[in-house]
């Protein structure tokens, strides 16, 4: 049985340089991040586009950064 990628490299073969695959692993990893919703405080706060979060529990939406929240994080 062979070895298996970190999930986060996953589509990235290694004509792509270790500096490109490590950005696009930090970037992947940002994004699967849980994060909880503001207004209800459910953890189910997700980028639906670009610059766009939405809860779908309470229909809560942001607009914010492209990869996370820094708004959010600030604020706490």
């Amino acid at each position: 049985m062979g070895r298996r990628k970190p999930e986060a490299l996953i589509g990235l073969v290694a004509k792509y340089g270790s500096s490109v695959r490590k950005r696009h692993g930090r970037v992947v990893r940002l994004l699967k991040k849980k994060r909880q919703c503001p207004s209800c405080g459910s953890m189910k706060f997700r980028r639906e586009v670009a610059g766009i979060w939405t809860c779908p529990m309470c229909s809560y939406k942001l607009a914010d950064g492209a990869y996370d929240t820094p708004r959010l994080e600030r604020a706490r």
